[in-house]
């Protein structure tokens, strides 16, 4: 019995729809090419360290390259603006820790906006500021340093204009009542080979960057920025221990994603960061640097970031704090 026309055309529609389900399907496959993670700081800080832990995880998590490429400049606007610029697929991540999400927005113009231009994959680690002084300039607490800055001028090492070390240095001097001179550098390794060759007295820097030189006895530990001692530091004390009560200027280093990207996909990338971060191999290497493995969810991101960014805001107009 040969089938109807009517039949026919049935069976048509039919694979039709079939075929139209299938295709789709077959474009939605993610990742289906090379991953860019962008760092828009020079490398040897705790920001680039913490996005080749997650490249090289991720690499060997979803079967397909994942690099790193460094665009540091502009208090990281120029990766910033690089994202923007990306197709809002998934492929193409920025990490960034606090200060230009938050913090620069108030000190500066900047061709973006935070709370919509940045889509927050969730955050990867806390990244405690440390302030440190030079092994030979005579300052071993903050006694010292006080001392020290009534005597003559002093200057410290910050990774930026804007960045959430120049606000903590910021702020360290109301504290502490003293005026010192902030010098800015391209991220927190050029500034913690600052203080460490003595080209500045101080620094405030990450954690990443001057771990190493602390063991080597080029710098001397004067304390942590956060309330409470970083597990992965127990033997630094915090700033409030050493003699400045009330200080705390907390950082962390998040992913995001640029506008426009699906929310399966955020939700695919959170998971494998997240995954690779609870890795025992993985959070050696990132509690070594001196960095706190802690992941979150796209939402509890987004309610961090918008907290610290108002937070930040009448901070930095009640000190009247500007662009120098």
């Amino acid at each position: 019995m040969r089938p109807t026309p009517k039949t026919v055309a049935r069976w048509l529609i039919a694979l039709l729809t079939v075929v139209g389900i299938a295709a789709p399907a077959r474009a939605e496959t993610f990742p289906n090419r090379t991953i860019r993670i962008i760092v828009p700081y020079a490398p040897g800080g705790s920001i680039d360290l913490t996005a080749r832990v997650i490249a090289k995880n991720l690499q060997d998590s979803v079967g397909q390259s994942v690099i790193v490429e460094n665009k540091p400049g502009a208090n990281a606007a120029i990766g910033i603006e690089d994202l923007m610029r990306s197709e809002p697929d998934g492929h193409t991540l920025i990490i960034l820790s606090d200060s230009p999400v938050t913090i620069n927005v108030h000190l500066s113009r900047v061709n973006y906006d935070p709370l919509t231009d940045l889509v927050p994959i969730g955050k990867v680690v806390s990244s405690p500021l440390i302030l440190t002084a030079n092994a030979h300039a005579g300052i071993a607490s903050i006694a010292d340093l006080v001392a020290a800055a009534k005597a003559k001028p002093l200057s410290y090492g910050v990774a930026g204009l804007g960045s959430s070390s120049y606000l903590a240095g910021q702020l360290l001097q109301r504290e502490l009542g003293l005026t010192m001179q902030a010098v800015t550098y391209r991220g927190g390794a050029p500034a913690a080979a600052a203080v460490a060759s003595g080209e500045v007295p101080l620094a405030f820097t990450d954690t990443a960057a001057i771990l190493p030189m602390i063991g080597s006895g080029q710098v001397v530990a004067l304390g942590v920025a956060e309330p409470v001692r970083s597990r992965a530091m127990p033997n630094i004390p915090t700033l409030r221990e050493a003699g400045v009560p009330n200080f705390s200027a907390m950082s962390w280093l998040a992913m995001f994603v640029p506008r426009g990207t699906p929310d399966e996909r955020i939700s695919r990338l959170n998971a494998e960061i997240a995954k690779i971060v609870a890795m025992p191999e993985a959070q050696k290497v990132l509690l070594a640097a001196g960095l706190e493995p802690a992941p979150n969810s796209p939402s509890e991101m987004r309610r961090i970031i918008e907290a610290d960014y108002a937070k930040w805001g009448q901070l930095i107009k009640t000190l009247g704090l500007k662009v120098e």
